[in-house]
């Protein structure tokens, strides 16, 4: 049984995230997709086709036999039902995608905590309890947090010009986003306001910034390294290959080719990158508990219920 609430450093924070995939990762990415795969399907298809029809648009006006300039313009506007339709719903399901990707870790840590089975009903029956929180969480950090991080994300963009910038960057992102999910595990884990959760996720962050940043920026860096291997290296060489085997005679042919492989890269890329943000929630996960552990020392609590468990 992983033990969530522990006192961690930096490097226990990255290692006790892979501990915790190591123990549960078969049975977390199971449930994930079982819960998470049909609106990941709906994405994939709206976004495929979308993305698809864009860049088929786009080879229509580098054609050599069509050579148009307006050839993007005119295509949009002869698909425009289709772009408007297709739009239309990828923002829904990018939507409910990215409100079960928050969900769901919290969910399943949740019940790792109390020692519950982490079986898909178990997972959901959380998820639909605390979905009117989740609502009020995202709407309220649009209306709040959003113009908050633009209002940063400007004056960090200014720094950048005195040099002084760069390192901030760097800083600044994993900050950030740590504070909204830590923020985001709190509202949901407990019964405190929004505001009230901003406030105890920053006094989190305060405590132990270094191994939060630290390991919030691995994760991260992780996360794209893995997405990039993945995507990037088939995408360079079969752009090499059509560049170099390029038939002038079949244009057409070539640029059709180029439109269903840009899309399809750009497809596995979107998936990857929900898939493996779970590895950056589940850390950020690691951080509030291990917090917590040093403020309350549950982890007395939880021996004590574990053997009074075995006992039985």
């Amino acid at each position: 049984m992983f033990q969530l609430y522990k006192k961690r450093n930096f490097g226990e924070l990255v290692s006790d995230t892979f501990e915790f995939l190591k123990l549960h990762g078969k049975n977390y990415f199971k449930n994930y997709f079982i819960i998470n795969g049909p609106l990941l399907l709906l994405l994939v298809i709206s976004l495929y086709f979308l993305t698809k029809v864009y860049f088929e648009g786009i080879f229509s006006t580098i054609t050599i036999r069509d050579n148009n300039p307006n050839g993007l313009i005119n295509h949009m506007f002869n698909n425009m039902w289709v772009f408007m339709g297709l739009g239309i719903l990828l923002i829904i399901t990018i939507l409910l995608v990215s409100i079960v990707n928050y969900t769901y870790p919290v969910s399943y840590l949740k019940l790792v905590e109390s020692r519950t089975e982490t079986t898909t009903e178990n997972i959901l029956k959380i998820m639909k309890l605390k979905l009117g929180r989740t609502i009020i969480f995202f709407l309220a950090s649009i209306v709040i947090f959003i113009p908050l991080l633009i209002i940063l994300g400007f004056l960090m963009f200014l720094l950048v010009f005195i040099i002084i910038g760069i390192p901030l960057l760097f800083i600044f992102i994993p900050t950030i986003m740590s504070w909204m999910i830590l923020s985001y595990y709190d509202y949901i884990s407990t019964e405190n306001g929004y505001f009230q959760s901003l406030g105890n996720a920053f006094e989190i962050i305060k405590k132990k910034f270094w191994p939060i940043v630290g390991s919030t920026v691995t994760m991260y860096i992780i996360v794209q390294v893995v997405v990039g291997i993945i995507t990037f290296i088939p995408y360079s060489i079969f752009l090499a290959s059509m560049f170099t085997d390029i038939d002038a005679s079949n244009t057409d042919q070539t640029f059709t080719t180029m439109s269903v492989v840009l899309s399809a890269v750009m497809v596995i890329s979107i998936i990857l990158n929900y898939t493996l943000q779970n590895l950056i929630f589940v850390n950020q996960g690691i951080i509030y508990y291990s917090v917590k552990e040093e403020e309350e020392n549950n982890s007395i609590k939880s021996d004590i219920d574990l053997i009074g468990k075995d006992g039985e």
